[in-house]
This record gives structure tokens, sequence and C-alpha cells, in this order.
């Protein structure tokens, strides 16, 4: 008779991976960041527990967990995330899981690609150890609305069911007994840490050495002067001269620091600034009378200005020894711009530099939300000249006004990215740098900069529109639709998955707040009677709203929807995936009123996976080979890399998930390429091409939806689909890999900087990938030509 404690046995499953190798007993090879294992078969329904232990060379990782239901009447799946430590702890973790119906489990390590050691098995468990495992994995207490039965059997069920649902929205379930901070997201000291392996590792490959600057600089004689402007006023003495000690150091010496000091009651600021005018006849000075604040010194500063292009420095920060020249290097390579920026750190007042940011090439909803240009800023002197300067009133954000009004005098492409940290900011307790919070005014400023600049865009023709605060120094642009309402037709594929399908349309009718749309479901063949009633339902019940149309062919996902956008006679044409969720009420709102705006192609929604993490916030061009989702499994109220999850912007690519484009620039650019992308990146070459035609392809991050990705979506895991997957790769590259280095470049809007393994935003680690990035960025001419062959 078997012992009662041997009553649950080990569930002997056959794995199935994908995008994983095996090497040898318990080594495994994950060749992208998406490879998982899944049982090939259905669990029954039932209480388990999966123990598991995954050691990623001895680097911390997150792994989801997620529960595939099986068979008809589908739910939704369910997917948690659970931190798993370094091999040093010999961490194997003991999770609960909870089958309401047969289905799979499917564990996904989210690791960059390398070898991993793992080990996991599945085991029948009992409802009173279940019960035990949630409470050390959650913190769900009952509430006073839960009805807590007094039946001991029934009570036990309820708090299995809302701890096990609380497991399902956490962004991280960590067990009770560890530490409060495990792999917390942006943590300093780890970003930090890797920052000054860049700085000691990656960053001196980059730099010219003496020889190749004295070469330049000899060959180039008639490069710029670039006027530097300071304005000071009662400035550190220490920080004032490393300022000043860092113009002097530039290699490039065709320059001119023009200083004015705003009538500083510290005495000593104006013998340093003397002794400097005394030492360097490239030095001039003015003293200011008076105290009229930053506007009017820098105003004073750039009255002194004899520079073709000057830049700007604060009274505190420090210029990078080689600044001046990769920006004259760049501006003989582009004489057209008007504006050159580039990446930025900051420095303490031991040397160390910290939080890196780097920088997309121009991007003009990004630069409506916040000021990410900043320094170093170089602007063509006429221009500032042209514009009146600095504007008193707008003390606080005259840097972002400035850049703002520069651009309402240029076209995108004279407004240039340098990739490099040629800007240290410094980081003291009365800077902005240190807290942003130090300068409250500067909101306000921001406010009427941002204001300012949509008005003006507004007279010349642009669309209306209307700045609001979202956050400190953070703006969100409200875009007037057109006085007529555009006509919007969401087209849904589907076969069968009427469950879904139902998520997806409930959502849809009960919670879009813009009318003027309707759905069309393209049928694909389904054969299940639970779709067919479905059909009938939704539109008897919704007749003026509904439409159903066939299409009788095999699957090819662009095929279908340019089947689908033919026959529409709508202004605005919305991708949908049969297996999205609406989250906001405004998100068609939000899609249409950017797709109507004449620059703008293509138009993406942020999307959360079921458990609320970040499924898709943009697309990110040469992650991954040929392209990632931008934020890709980060807590759905994470900020995101300095704040991009959360404000509309420029990005090269978007989903067509859920995707907005008026109906004329669809046909125009011909629709989906339904001959060689018939399932995948047919979204990405699509929105290459809206680019390559000078449409602007916008992240709409207040757009949100769930994307249940995995409900409907089948696994790359069988010999035909590899193969056709394999023959969409090779055509992306053949139309996209401009430099031959079998990936796309780097994605214009990313930074070379960052990552192309993963989507998290990461530091580069490769001075190939970063040098090639680099030089095609400097080679480039015009936006619109970036990903075309030469």
């Amino acid at each position: 008779m078997q012992s009662q404690t041997n009553k649950y046995q080990i569930i002997r499953q056959d794995w199935v991976r994908s995008n994983i190798r095996f090497i040898n007993n318990g080594q495994y090879y994950v060749d992208q960041a998406d490879g998982y294992f899944e049982t090939r078969k259905g669990l029954p329904k039932g209480y388990y527990t999966l123990r598991l232990s995954i050691n990623a060379e001895n680097r911390g990782i997150v792994c989801s967990v997620s529960i595939e239901p099986v068979g008809t009447n589908k739910i939704s799946n369910k997917t948690f995330m659970v931190p798993v430590l370094n091999a040093e702890t010999d961490q194997c973790l003991t999770l609960p899981i909870v089958l309401t119906q047969r289905s799979r489990i499917r564990i996904k390590p989210n690791c960059q690609p390398g070898i991993i050691e793992t080990a996991f098995s599945i085991l029948q468990t009992n409802s009173n150890t279940l019960l035990t495992l949630l409470r050390q994995w959650t913190t769900r207490k009952p509430k006073e609305s839960d009805k807590l039965a007094n039946n001991e059997g029934q009570s036990t069920q309820q708090e299995i069911s809302w701890r096990t649902e609380q497991m399902y929205r956490m962004k991280q379930v960590r067990h009770q007994a560890w530490p409060k901070e495990l792999l917390p997201e942006g943590n300093k000291s780890d970003i930090d840490k890797k920052y000054n392996a860049y700085l000691n590792e990656l960053e001196p490959l980059l730099e010219h050495d003496a020889d190749t600057i004295k070469q330049w600089l000899d060959l180039n004689r008639d490069a710029p002067l670039i006027s530097i402007i300071v304005p000071t006023y009662n400035t550190n003495s220490t920080h004032l001269r490393e300022c000043i000690e860092s113009v002097r150091r530039q290699r490039y010496q065709n320059w001119e620091l023009c200083i004015s000091d705003d009538c500083s009651s510290s005495k000593h600021i104006h013998s340093i600034l003397r002794d400097y005018q005394s030492r360097d006849h490239r030095i001039k000075l003015i003293i200011r009378k008076s105290n009229g604040h930053i506007c009017k010194a820098s105003n004073d500063a750039l009255n002194l200005a004899t520079g073709e292009y000057v830049a700007l420095l604060d009274h505190d920060d420090i210029l990078s020894d080689n600044a001046l020249y990769w920006v004259a290097r760049e501006l003989q390579k582009k004489p057209y711009a008007n504006l050159i920026y580039s990446d930025e750190d900051k420095i303490d007042d031991n040397g160390a530099r910290s939080c890196p940011h780097f920088k997309p090439a121009f991007n003009l909803d990004l630069l409506l939300s916040y000021n990410f240009i900043s320094h170093l800023g170089v602007y063509r002197r006429d221009v500032i000249t042209k514009i009146g300067g600095f504007r008193a009133g707008l003390e606080g954000s005259q840097d972002h006004d400035l850049a703002l009004r520069t651009v309402l005098e240029s076209s995108s492409d004279q407004i240039v990215h340098i990739p490099r940290v040629l800007y240290h900011w410094r980081a003291h307790p009365e800077s902005t740098a240190s807290t942003p919070d130090s300068k409250d005014y500067t909101t306000e400023s921001g406010l009427k900069a941002v204001q300012h600049y949509l008005d003006k865009q507004h007279e010349r023709g642009g669309v209306e529109a209307t700045a609001r605060v979202q956050a400190k120094n953070r703006f969100y642009c409200q875009w007037q639709m057109p006085k007529e309402q555009p006509s919007v037709e969401l087209i849904i594929p589907t076969r069968d998955q009427a469950e879904v399908l139902k998520l997806a349309i409930n959502s849809i009718i009960s919670k879009t707040d813009y009318q003027d749309y309707t759905i069309t479901i393209v049928d694909n063949q389904s054969t299940q009677s639970s779709t067919r009633k479905l059909f009938e339902k939704i539109t008897a019940k919704h007749p003026e709203k509904i439409k159903i149309i066939k299409y009788n062919k095999k699957f090819n996902y662009s095929a279908i929807n340019n089947f689908a956008v033919a026959r529409s006679r709508a202004d605005i044409i919305v991708l949908v995936n049969n297996d999205v969720e609406v989250i906001s009420k405004n998100w068609l709102s939000e899609m249409v009123s950017h797709a109507s705006r004449p620059d703008v192609g293509c138009v993406g929604a942020k999307l959360y996976y079921s458990n609320g993490t970040i499924q898709h916030g943009g697309v990110i061009i040469g992650i991954g080979q040929v392209a990632g989702h931008a934020h890709k499994y980060f807590p759905g109220d994470s900020p995101g890399y300095v704040d991009r999850l959360q404000y509309a912007q420029q990005v090269t690519a978007v989903t067509a998930a859920c995707l907005a484009i008026r109906r004329n620039i669809y046909n125009n650019v011909g629709g989906l390429n339904e001959q060689d992308l018939t399932i995948a990146f047919n979204d990405i070459d699509f929105c290459l091409r809206v680019h390559a035609r000078g449409f602007r392809n916008i992240f709409a991050p207040k757009a949100e939806l769930y994307h249940h990705e995995s409900i409907s979506r089948g696994s790359e895991d069988s010999p035909e689909k590899q193969k056709r997957f394999k023959r969409e790769i090779d055509y992306m590259l053949r139309q996209y890999d401009i430099q031959d280095n079998e990936e796309l470049p780097s994605d214009i809007f990313y930074n070379p900087n960052l990552t192309k393994i993963h989507e998290n935003f990461d530091i580069n680690t490769s001075p190939k990938s970063v040098s090639d990035a680099l030089e095609l960025r400097s080679n480039y001419r015009t936006f619109r030509n970036y990903y075309q062959r030469q």
C-alpha cells in the first residue's frame, strides 16, 4: 500500500523548449531572451508545487512562470515574475501553482543569451500545503470586503483564491524570508558599477588618440569658432575654477569663453574671473552692475560672442576634454546644423561620474515632454540672434525654451545628436542634477516654453495643442482633434479563440470613449461552434458597430490585414490583435489625436502582459538581431529609462498588436508585406517604410491595453515554423542590415551606448557595437534614409 508521504508523485513531464539548446545534464544555452521551457501536454486541474532552480552564470535574473490553459473554454493565461538569485545561494524555489483547468506550465528564464544551469519538477500537493506556500510568497491579508466562510474548508479555499490572485498581480513575487531589496529596478549601486566599468573599459576605446586628433586639427583649420557662454553668480570658487579649466583643456583650440557675472555678492568670484581673463586672451568677461537673473546674464554673455556657434555651459559644470573636438568634427560633416547636443552624466566633488543619460536622436515629442537635449547644447549663433536670445521670465527652463524656439526655425535634420558623454553635470546639494526639486519654479517656466512652441507651430499651420503639467518638469500635450471627428475602423483578425475575442470586444465596446469607430472582425477559417455563436451574438447586439468578413485562405497576418484595409473607407485604420483588453477609456482618442497629425504615421499603444508588466513601449530596432520591445518585462508602473515609458515620443516602429495609421498612408506605402513577411516582422518593415516616407511614428503611453500575447500566439517550435521564421529574419537583414553586421543597425531613437541584447536600456559592453553605430550616426544626413542602403 502506498504511504501517505508518497501519495503525490513527481509529474514526469515531457518538456519542450523554444530558443533554448540542450548542452548536457542540467546545462542549457539560451539563444534569445524570450527562450522558455514548457510542458508538452497540459496538467490536470489541481494544486501543485513547482521546484525550480536556475543559475544564469552567477547573474541574478527575474524568471517568469506562466500557466497556459489548453482545451476549449479557455480562460486567460496567468503569469507571475519571481527573482532568482545566483548559484552562490544554492537557491531552489518551491512555488505554489493553482490550476483551475487543464494547463501547460511555461518557465521563461528572462536572461540574456548564455549558459544556464537549471532543474525543475512538479509535484501534486494538498490544499493545506499549498496555502502554507502561498502565505510565504504573498502578503495579502483579509479585507473587510472579504466574506470569509465559517466552514474551515471553504475558508481555506477562499484564502487560496485571493492569495493566488495576488501572485498574478504583483510586479515580482518574493518569499517573506528574503531581504526587502531583490533585484530592484534601477538599483543605483548596480548602475554605477556598470557605468564605472564602461568608463574604465569601453569609453577609452571610443576616444581618438592624440595623433589622430592633431592630424584632424591640422587638416581642418577652417573649423568654426565656438563661443562658450557661461553666466556666473556666487559660484563655489572650486567649481568655477574646474569649469573654466575644463574649457582651457580642450584639445580643440578654436574657442572663446564668454563669461557674464550677474553682479555676484561674493567678491572672490570677480577676482577669479579677472585672473583667468588676464591669463588667456580667449576669455571675455562682463560684470553686470545689477542682478538680472540667468536669462539677462546669458544674453550679456551672448553679446560677447563672435563665433559661428555658441555652446552653453553652466558655471559649475565640466566639459570633457574632447567635447569641442567632437562637436567641430560633426559640424565639418554637417555644416547645415542649427543645434548639436550630446549625452551627459553627473559628477561629484571627488570627480566621480555617475547617472549617464544616453539620449535618442532628435525627438520632437519627447522634447515637448521634457528637456532631454539639455547639455551639451551647441547652437548656431545666427539662429539664436534671430529668435532674440534667452527670454526673460523663463528662468529655470531657459535652455528648454531656447531649444524649442530653435526647433521652430529648423528642419529635423538640422538638429544633430552626438551619442558621446561630452558634459558632466555638477551634482551638489543646491543643483538640479542632485535634487530635481531644488528649483520648483522651473516647472512653470517649462510649461510656458512648451505652450509657446505649440502656439507658434499652430500659427504656422500645425495642429492646435494644449500643454499640461504631468509631473515636475514633465509635460503632456493634448493634440486637438479635427473639427470633423475622423472615422476609425478597428481590424481584428481571428480564428476561433472565442473567449479571447469576446474579452477584447467587450472591453472595446464598454471602455472606449471615442464614438466614431467600427470593428471589422476578419474570420480566418474558424470552425468552432462557440465562435459562430459569438459572431451571431455580437453582430446582433451591435449591428452598427461590428461586422464579420471572411478570409478563406491559409493564415497570413499581412494578407489578412491588407484584405480588410482594401475594403475599408475609414479615415484611420487601427490594427488590433484579438488578444488585447482595453484599460484606459481614452485609448482610442489618444491614438487618433496623434494619427490625425499630418506629420505622424504609425501610432502605437502601451501594452501590458496579463500580470501587469510591460509588453510593449515602442520598438527598438537592432535588439536581438532585428528588433525588440522597449522596456519589456519592466513593472507596469515603472517610469522607464529617463521617464520614457511615461511620455509620448517618436520611435522607429511600434507593434501591430495595436497600431493606428491614416488609411491613405497605409495604402501609399503598400500595406503589410504579404509576400515575404507573412507572420513575423511585418509591422517592423511597415513602420520602417512609413518612416522612410518622412512620417514620424509615435509611441502613445496614455493609450493603455493588456496584450494577453501568449494566449493566441503559437510558439516557433516546429521545424516548419522555424524555417519560416528564419526566412523572415533573412529578409529583414537583406533589406535593412546596412552595415552587413548580421543585425539591423542601432535604432536612431535609442543610443549606441545602450545594449542591443536586451530591451532594458542597460549599458552596451561591446566596443565594436558602439563604434560601428557611432560611425553610422556621424555619416547619415537625413532621418528618413537612416535604415536604407546607400
